[in-house]
């Protein structure tokens, strides 16, 4: 049997059966092994695949399942080789060697003009606006008041995006000197060309003054006053008996006629000359064309006088209170003149006033003259709408490429409690009523509260105008910084500690480095090196309006609901301990028991403190939001965040009327008091804290609604609807963004794209699925993986089928460290 066995496993290894015992073996072959085929899989672009790319082997007739799995920045374009199909997900049957490959295409966003806009174009403090146009360049300038360096230069090629090209007035100027206290500084701005380059003119105390230079850019030369022409008298009056000083005025602008001739459109007092004589009385309205000669810059004694639009409060003028003191108009004075051409017909535009309920009133005529009969009212012609119902003080309408109109105004808003924000930028585009001779009426379009048609211009890579998030990496300070009147260069420094801003009072002083309040809701953060040693010492970060000294409060007319108002949390020495302090400090001024005057000021405040920590350098947090509660934070890591007591109302800080205190909006910086303290890191709009939603800074076709469980919310979303949210800190200071969390619902499911600065050609992050909720008020929160670090404008934008996909709540990116 061993030896039988034997034989038949040899003949098994050889191939071979036995037939039959004693039988000849014949060799009988083995089956074919299976055939096997080369599958390539190659990927094209910004993307990969599952499996991933490379060869593998499978048996004839395998199918193999194959994905294409894009970049967060990229979109899948097709398949080629073995497979055609738009899908990402294939099958492909082995039956041979086969190549397939993945095509992927970076996202991009449309290079085109933007279908619609939101006002303000210009967020936060920016009055008495004058635009100048050079070819496809716009610049804007308005006026400063004590926030120095004065007299700033914007531009823009859209519109709609506009970035800091200059200031031309160094504070430590001597002009200056008398008027550095919140109300004084520069009024108003306007550019003029000239053969050399370039004169602003800008008005201190009343009166002109022009600086030149080569660029628009700078640097400027020390500026030069406008000299008066001497005595003006009221039309039909006697110089002998009656003529003032009226010096060159303020919130003037410049006309420049077709011939190259240029005014001085100039404005000083109010209301119509009352008759009176001897010097008795000298704030009457007076407005005049003031011809300059190109030359000098300076006043040539051609004069037009157009007085009269004081003269009654029809046309925008208060009347004549003399003579008709109940009819008679006092806040109304037709200032903020401005002028264009069109049609061969000269119009000239003034404002009743600069405040709330303010209008814009417009005149036309044929020839440019004196005669008061030359000249038709046209009436109100610029009449704002909730919330920006003090729409006025324009910009002369100017004309864009494709033949449309445009103007600039200013306003607060008069009707949501957010005055504090002072007099913010308006864009509205302009259509004029002709006849046939060519006159025409100019009438303003749009709701300025609401999304309107945007002008026709290419889209540019700026972005749009905000506080800056600031790292102080650069050897100087960047241009969005200011100061309260006159900071001394020894103040403050960039370069004693590379990477960090140095703050440097003197014992007993604070000082202040501050941007223009922009938003109504935000988290600032600033990353601090401060360890206060002496009683009072203290830096932080802080929001608040124009600081004035005690004498400056009591000094108010008593009709000025005059305050001095700010929150701040800060690190201080107090009452012997090392501290955390969030406060809100007011400061009004208290009526002499008759009502005459101001005779002292009471201050509140109200404040929590928190043991500070052992670290020497900690992060701070300052955060409000829509319903003017903010709250105060401090933190080691800025990872993990400790609340500093409980939320304060500041609705009386971002409701001030700035008109009552010195005409400044907020300001939002940071400050240190008696001692030194250095800021490595300042951010204006933390985006690790929740963003609502419905507050974007530019969007396209969305809506804002509200919703009972969440407020406010952005709806309307569909398919290639947009919101915008910039200057939003993505990671900084040793922390980056890993997730975003969009707070949202949906009836029937869609997605939010997540795209980084797209206008200047960045990127698409990240694609977030968004479930279907089951409805409307049914919320989730979907999180998807985002990184990114840094300074963006972050555009959201809905994907999806057709109809209204989504609504958000709000937005928060997850930090980690890096």
């Amino acid at each position: 049997m061993k030896q039988h066995s034997a034989s038949i496993t040899a003949m098994i290894l050889m191939g071979c059966l036995p037939i039959s015992c004693g039988e000849e073996v014949r060799p009988v072959p083995l089956p074919p092994a299976p055939l096997e085929y080369a599958l390539t899989i190659e990927a094209r672009g910004d993307g990969t695949t599952a499996p991933p790319p490379g060869t593998y082997l499978h048996e004839a007739g395998t199918v193999v399942t194959v994905t294409a799995i894009p970049a967060p920045s990229a979109d899948f374009a097709g398949w080629s080789g073995a497979a055609s199909e738009a899908d990402d997900a294939v099958e492909i049957t082995v039956d041979g060697g086969k190549t397939l490959t993945a095509a992927f295409e970076t996202a991009t966003w449309p290079n085109e003009p933007s279908a619609t806009y939101l006002n303000p174009i210009l967020p936060g403090d920016h009055p008495d606006m004058n635009v100048y146009v050079e070819g496809d360049d716009f610049y804007i300038t308005g006026s400063s008041f004590n926030i120095a360096p004065n007299v700033e230069i914007l531009h823009s090629r859209d519109l709609i995006h506009w970035e800091r090209v200059s200031r031309v007035v160094d504070p430590a100027w001597s002009g200056l000197e008398a008027s550095t206290s919140a109300g004084g500084g520069t009024w108003g701005g306007f550019i003029v060309k000239v053969a050399a380059g370039y004169r602003v003119y800008f008005a201190v105390n009343f009166n002109q003054y022009f600086a030149e230079a080569d660029s628009l850019a700078g640097p400027w030369g020390e500026p030069v006053h406008v000299e008066p022409l001497g005595p003006y008298t009221p039309p039909g009056e006697d110089p002998e008996l009656v003529s003032f000083d009226r010096g060159t005025g303020y919130d003037d602008s410049v006309f420049v006629d077709d011939d190259g001739t240029t005014y001085l459109v100039v404005k000083a007092g109010q209301c119509k000359w009352n008759g009176l004589t001897g010097g008795e009385e000298n704030n009457f309205g007076v407005n005049l064309l003031q011809k300059i000669d190109p030359e000098t810059g300076q006043l040539t004694g051609e004069t037009i006088d157009l007085s009269f639009v004081n003269w009654n409060t029809q046309n925008g003028g208060c009347g004549d209170p003399a003579t008709d003191p109940d009819n008679a108009v006092e806040e109304n004075w037709a200032e903020g003149p401005t002028m264009t051409k069109r049609n061969g017909f000269y119009y000239y535009f003034d404002s009743t006033h600069t405040g709330c309920g303010g209008e814009q009133v417009g005149w036309r005529s044929a020839t440019l003259s004196s005669n008061p009969a030359d000249w038709a009212p046209l009436g109100s012609v610029l009449k704002g709408d909730a919330p920006f119902s003090g729409a006025q003080h324009s910009s002369a309408p100017f004309q864009i490429a494709d033949g449309t109109w445009w103007v600039f105004s200013h306003s607060y808003e008069c009707d949501n409690s957010w005055r504090g924000l002072g007099r913010q930028g308006l864009l509205s585009q302009v259509t004029w009523m002709d006849d046939e001779g060519g006159a025409g009426v100019p009438v303003v379009n749009g709701r300025l509260g609401e999304p309107a048609p945007a002008p026709a211009l290419p889209p540019s890579g700026i972005p749009f105008l905000l506080p800056v998030n600031d790292d102080f990496e650069q050897e100087k300070l960047s241009p969005a910084w200011t100061f309260y009147g006159n900071m001394p260069s020894d103040r403050y420094s960039v370069t004693d500690r590379r990477g960090w801003l140095r703050v440097k009072p003197a014992k007993d002083e604070t000082r202040w480095v501050i941007q223009k309040d922009a938003l109504h809701a935000k988290a600032m953060v600033v990353r601090m090196d401060f360890a206060p040693t002496a009683e009072g010492d203290a830096a932080g970060v802080r929001l608040g309006n124009a600081v004035f000294p005690e004498q400056e409060l009591t000094a108010f007319p008593t009709w000025a609901s005059a305050a001095s108002l700010e929150v701040s949390v800060a690190r201080v020495r107090a009452d012997g301990g090392d501290r955390i302090r969030f406060a809100f400090r007011s400061v009004v001024p208290v009526l002499s028991a008759d009502g005459s005057a101001y005779e002292s000021t009471d201050a509140t405040v109200i404040s929590y403190d928190a043991e500070a920590p052992s670290d020497q350098v900690l992060w701070l947090k300052l955060v409000h939001g829509e319903d003017h509660q903010a709250t105060g934070w401090f933190s080691t890591d800025r990872l993990t965040w400790t609340q500093v007591g409980e939320p304060i109302d500041i609705s009386a800080l971002e409701d001030y009327d700035t008109v009552n205190t010195g005409w400044v909006g907020s300001q939002a910086g940071v400050f240190a008091s008696n001692t030194s303290a250095d800021f490595d890191l300042f951010t204006y709009r933390d985006g690790f804290t929740g963003i609502a939603a419905a507050e974007p800074d530019q969007e396209s076709s969305t809506e804002v609604m509200s919703s009972p469980s969440e407020g406010p919310v952005l709806g309307g979303l569909e398919d290639g609807d947009w919101a915008m949210y910039g200057s939003v800190d993505l990671g900084s200071g040793g922390v980056e963004s890993t997730e975003i969390e969009l707070r949202a619902s949906s009836a029937k499911g869609g997605a939010v794209e997540v795209w980084l600065d797209p206008l200047a050609g960045g990127r698409r992050v990240a694609t977030c699925d968004i479930p279907a909720t089951g409805g409307w008020e049914t919320w989730t929160t979907a999180t998807c993986k985002v990184s990114a670090a840094g300074t963006h404008e972050v555009y959201l934008k809905a994907k999806g089928g057709s109809g209204e996909l989504l609504r958000l709540a709000s937005l928060r990116f997850v930090p980690g460290k890096n």
